[in-house]
């Protein structure tokens, strides 16, 4: 529930005027319209994916599949075109990776404790 919480205030202060500016989230992260969408969807489908144990584990790989790829698309060298859509900085790089390792950790968590719950 809380990482579904964190990516919908994520992506509400996409869209605030004074916390966005010159295209940057606090200044920092490079930020457009789709990653916004994407934060917000991935906060609704976190939430919604509370309902059980399994679908929480099984939303917190894919978008860690998901923010990872996010991440390679940062390094590799793109047209200029899909920057326009989807803007990634360095440090948006380092979030998306972070988020990824996060994620992958919070399922591996998920997963030891409901092994543990099975002995």
């Amino acid at each position: 529930m809380l990482t579904g919480l964190a990516f919908l205030v994520l992506g509400a202060a996409g869209l605030v005027p004074g916390v966005t500016t010159d295209g940057q989230l606090f200044g920092v992260f490079a930020v457009s319209g789709a990653l916004t969408l994407l934060h917000l969807l991935t906060g609704a489908i976190a939430v919604f994916c509370t309902r059980s144990a399994a679908l929480s584990r099984r939303f917190l790989v894919a978008a860690g599949l998901l923010y990872a790829a996010l991440g390679v698309y940062g390094l590799l060298p793109v047209p200029a075109r899909f920057l326009e859509y989807v803007p990634m900085n360095l440090a948006g790089i380092c979030l998306a990776f972070g988020v990824s390792a996060l994620m992958f950790t919070l399922a591996i968590v998920a997963r030891k404790k409901r092994v543990g719950r099975a002995s």
